[in-house]
């Protein structure tokens, strides 16, 4: 009984000490890691919207909390004191989990600037593609005037994008969530 008393408060003791050690490093980390992700976030955001002098969250100013839109961010960009486009976050449903992805708009031409999905699960090598830069291009440049529509054939409208192949449901997730920011630009936007 004793020789167990003593074996529990060693290993006591020792899972103190680790988890010790853990929170400290954690505490030292977690400054660079959100830094490094302000990094991230700032390189999709000039991918998505190169021409922005200034991008200023106006989340606060755009997004109603009790909408419940997977739209999570409103960002405006800026040259001088003029906004000249918009970046949404979206946060569609995928096949495999959430889609998390930016869109960026131009106000003055009413089209899109780009896409970047920044996080996602979907299954490697079909869904996974949806950040590849040859399905996220087909977006640069669509129109704002009609919803997007994911088509498995070449695209014969303006408002259509080619599938990824044998990924259809991330494809369409895509789109959903680009369409939602789409509705959400030309709501606030442009009247």
């Amino acid at each position: 009984m004793r020789n167990t008393l003593k074996l529990g408060l060693f290993l006591l003791l020792i899972a103190g000490i680790a988890g010790l050690g853990i929170a400290y490093v954690n505490e030292l980390t977690q400054p660079l890691i959100a830094a490094q992700q302000e990094e991230e976030q700032l390189a999709s955001l000039k991918e998505v919207y190169a021409e922005a002098e200034n991008v200023v969250d106006e989340s606060e100013q755009y997004l109603d909390e009790n909408t419940g839109s997977i739209v999570t961010q409103v960002k405006v960009a800026y040259q001088g004191d003029d906004p000249v486009g918009v970046i949404y976050l979206v946060e569609p449903d995928g096949y495999s989990g959430k889609i998390q992805l930016m869109a960026g708009f131009d106000i003055a031409t009413k089209k899109m600037t780009g896409i970047k999905v920044l996080s996602q699960t979907e299954t490697p090598g079909l869904g996974s593609n949806a950040q590849e830069s040859f399905f996220t291009e087909r977006f640069k440049g669509k129109t704002v005037e009609k919803p997007l529509e994911i088509v498995k054939k070449e695209p014969v409208d303006d408002n259509q994008v080619l599938a990824i192949t044998s990924a259809t449901i991330t494809s369409k997730a895509v789109a959903n969530g680009v369409n939602a920011a789409r509705e959400h630009f030309m709501e606030n936007f442009l009247q």
